[in-house]
This record gives C-alpha cells, structure tokens and sequence, in this order.
C-alpha cells in the first residue's frame, strides 16, 4: 500500500508539474588517487595486493580468521545488539515519514459538522471548513443553526515542491539505512576485537602460568643447592622474589577477562553470566590471513557506509533546496464541500431541513511581499547544501586516510612482531646457558635471574604483539567498510491506514506490544 502511495503521489507530481524547481542531484565526482599511499619505511612486511577484494574478504571478513567461535558471536550479535537494533529503528521511523511526506502530495478529505445558536443568520460559520461554509445558503432561513458535510482539498504540485519533499524523504531513508549499515561494521569489529582481547588475556595467563611453574622449579633448585652449601640465602631470596612478581601479575589478568566478557556480553545485548560459559574455555589467538587485499581508494566510495550516508545527505539537502525554491511561485488549491444544512425557518418557528449544499473550485496564493523571507529561508537550504558537500569530501579524506593507517599499523605490528620472536628465541638460549653455567658454578645466580626475567618478559610481549597483529588485522576491515552486504534487507514497516481504520485499530491494541522485548538466543 504505501508503494502504491509513494508511486503515486510521484506519478502525480511529474505530470502535473512537468519539471521541479531547483537543481536535479547528480553525484558529485570527488577526486581519489588510484592506489592507496602505504609507508615505504616498513617493507614488505606484509604482502598487499591492489585488486578489488574478492566478495569473501570484503564481505565476511571475519571468517578468514578460521575461528567459528568468533562467527557465531559476530552473527548473534547482528541480531541482539542494541545499537544496531537502535540503527534499525530509525530506519524503520525514516521509511514511514517518507510515506506520510507522500500523503501530504495526495488528496486529503474531513468529515465536519457543527451545532450552534446565536442572533445571527449563520450561526455555524466559523465551525465549519471554508470550503462547506461557502455552500450555505441562508436563503428562507431566520438563522443556520446544523451543517454536516465531508470537505476535501488538493494542493497542486505545479512547481514540484511536494516532489522534491518525497525525494529528501527517500535520501533521507537510505541515508538511515548507510548509518545502520555503518553501526553493524562498528559493532562486528568491536566483537572481533574484544574477543581477540579475550583470548589474548587467556593466552597470557596460560604463559604465567608456566612461567611461574618453571620459576617454582627454579627456587627448588636454588633451595637443593642451598642445603648442599652449593647456594647461599641471597640467591633463594632473589629466586622467592621472581617468584612472587610472577604471581602478582596473575590477579590483574584474570580480572581483564571478567571485563572484556562482559564488554561482549553489552555487545550482544545479554548479560555476562550468559557468555562466560562459552567463553572461559580458552583458545588460541586467530591467525591472520598471509596476503591483505585492501582493494584501491574508489572502491571505499561504493563501499563505506559513512561516505554513502554523507553522499545521501547531500542528496537530501539538494532536494530541500527545490522545495524551498518552488515556495516563491503560486500555490494552487483545488477544494470542494459537500453536506446539508438545517434552521430555524424565516416564516415560522419550526425547524427547517435545508436540503443538500456544495461548493467547488480552484483558489490560488502568492506570497509578493515578504521583506526576503522566503529567498533567506533558499540560501539556508543552499548553505546546508554546501555545507554537506564539504561534509561529504571530508568524509572521502577521512575513510583513505583510516585505510592507509590502518595498513601501515597492521604491517608495522607484524614487523614487530618478528623481531620479537627473535629476541624470545636468542633469549631461551641465553637463559639456557646461564642455568647451565650456574649449574656447574661458573656463573653467578643473577646473570641466571636477569635471563629469566628477559625471557618471561618477552613470552608476555610475543602474546600481545600477537594480539596487536590480528586487532590491527581487524581495524583494517572496518576502515574498509565491508561486512555490512549480506545484511541489506530490511523487515516490513506496518501499513499505513487511512485514519478512520486507524483509529479503530489503535483502540482495539491491547496496549503498547512494542514494549515487550524477547530475550536474545544464547550464544
């Protein structure tokens, strides 16, 4: 139904007015370089290609990550998540203004009807529409005490302003749909990136734990020769206190992974006691994919939900400057009335039936003399326009510049993370020597001590270079903007009725079901 109403309310307004007033949007071309400009200080870290990227990067980028855990929260929270069920709420509340932007186009009818008594002759004017009241006709009458009529009225789009109304309507709705495209790849990265922290946290633990277990195994050691005399106290005290601080870097981490699954749990719109279950079993870090595909700089332009939505706003604004034009020509109404009349009788006392009245006809208004109102009221739509257009071309700088960042950090986190894998590997042998050496008393026990802790320090780095690598890995697909393409549709709007259907309809709801909210599926 509302299709049939949008569709006609256009049908209507072109071949009335033939052409609208102000300019026709065209898609401003906004100048990108062809390739995106990565830092050449870092090498080739990390193997990027040019080429558009294939659907099943750009798409469901998260499943290159070969970890099913993460696709099954990214796909609940899709569903469950607020945000994105806010963002589709306003998606919903655009479409339906678009159709009641549409029905303002279309011909509108009232039923009227007045009751009154005074010393006049027409008693109801003043009850009744314009439109019924010039059908009154007094004539026989002492005075026009009843009237009861229907009215209806239809502005004519002569200048296309209604058509440029629906058209700020409909760019107003995509608009709403970019923006709650634009929520879902915020949210999908979120999800990604906590739960990446997750199980950076959990992988980090498991290495404290085993280092504290090969530390415990180091002040046994320490302890065996002490009571061979091959040791002396200083060396089991240094040895209790590496101990120690291994085991109070235990409680912050633990409490880290209460916090990042409750950040998850807001996530997908549940509580955390609802996905600590699932989440508590630990599980390595995903790997990240050998070769990064970040296509080239046009490709965000067709992509990125922001710079659509800024591109649709600018298209809105453009539309409203039509409108607020085609208010400086005439508006032309057609009106019509038609109902009965009754009264008090101008030879009797009796109450009088009048019988039927009408009235029809065209009427016409023209604003001449407004001081520039109306022309002031054009260059704020313009401003706003332009306004937007810049909007839009920074939206463009911003979205290469994430990318091309986003790139750099990426590559430069892998980097990082080689060399810190190398130092760990030098590390184990050069802690590996000392033990020995200690163990043969050719070296003292802080050259064993300073290993260790060079050592542990590493293992604890290594795990969050790791992590660094995949959440920069993710930063780089949400500055992409994909994700959001599998998502497009939409569920259905309520169909607008007229408002005596409505009425009838409102009254018999039970209440305010809107208000019941189901609760989400368990992960």
């Amino acid at each position: 139904m509302q299709k049939f109403r949008l569709a006609l309310a256009a049908n209507v307004a072109v071949f009335l007015s033939g052409c609208a007033s102000g300019p026709n949007y065209t898609t401003p071309h906004i100048w990108v370089p062809a390739n995106f400009e990565l830092s050449r200080a870092l090498g080739s870290v990390a193997k990027t290609s040019a080429s558009t990227i294939p659907p099943e990067s750009a798409v469901r980028w998260w499943e290159t990550l070969h970890d099913p855990e993460l696709s099954a929260l990214v796909q609940q929270a899709i569903v469950t998540n607020p945000d994105i069920g806010i963002a589709l709420a306003r998606v919903q509340e655009a479409r339906e203004q678009e159709i009641a932007v549409a029905g303002v186009a279309l011909p509108q009818g009232n039923a009227d009807g007045a009751i009154a008594g005074g010393s006049g002759t027409d008693s109801v004017k003043g009850r009744i529409p314009p439109s019924i009241d010039a059908g009154v006709n007094t004539t026989g009458f002492r005075e026009i005490t009843r009237v009861i009529g229907f009215d209806a009225g239809w502005e004519l789009d002569l200048f296309g302003k209604y058509r440029r109304e629906l058209e700020a309507a409909r760019y107003e709705t995509e608009a709403a749909i970019e923006a709650r495209n634009a929520v879902l790849i915020v949210v999908v990265a979120d999800v990604a990136r906590n739960y990446i922290e997750l199980r950076g946290l959990q992988t980090r633990i498991k290495v404290a734990q085993e280092n504290i277990a090969r530390e415990q195994k180091t002040v046994d050691l320490v302890h065996t020769r002490f009571d061979r005399g091959l040791s002396n106290e200083l060396d089991v005290t240094l040895a209790k206190r590496e101990l120690a601080t291994l085991q109070a870097q235990l409680p912050p981490l633990i409490a880290g992974v209460s916090d990042v699954e409750a950040r998850i749990a807001l996530l997908l719109g549940t509580y955390s006691g609802e996905v600590s279950g699932e989440l508590d079993r630990p599980r390595e870090i995903p790997r990240t994919p050998e070769r990064l595909r970040p296509g080239q700089p046009v490709d965000l332009l067709r992509r990125r939900p922001d710079i659509r939505q800024a591109e649709r706003q600018l298209a809105s604004a453009t539309a409203l400057v039509g409108a607020s034009i085609a208010d400086l020509f005439p508006r032309v109404l057609l009106t019509a009335g038609v109902g009965a009349q009754a009264g008090q009788s101008a030879v009797s006392s009796i109450p009088k039936f009048g019988g039927g009245i009408w009235s029809a006809g065209p009427g016409a208004y023209w604003s001449l003399l407004d001081f520039g109102q109306l022309d002031a009221l054009i260059d704020v739509q313009e401003f706003r326009a332009y306004e937007l257009l810049m909007n839009y071309r920074k939206t463009v700088l911003a979205a290469l510049g994430d990318v091309e960042s986003a790139i750099d950090q990426y590559r430069a986190a892998l980097q990082r993370l080689r060399k810190l894998e190398d130092a760990l590997a030098e590390s184990r042998r050069a802690e590996n020597l000392a033990r020995e050496r200690y163990e043969r008393g050719l070296t003292d026990f802080l050259n064993v001590l300073d290993a260790q802790r060079e050592e542990y320090g590493l293992e604890d780095q290594v795990v969050i270079a790791k992590q660094s690598v995949v959440i920069q890995f993710v930063t780089v697909y949400k500055a992409l903007g994909g994700g959001w393409e599998l998502y497009e549709s939409l569920p259905p709007i309520p169909k607008p009725q007229p408002a005596i259907l409505a009425t009838f309809r409102r009254l018999s709801q039970p209440g305010q079901t809107w208000l019941s909210v189901p609760p989400p599926p368990r992960p």
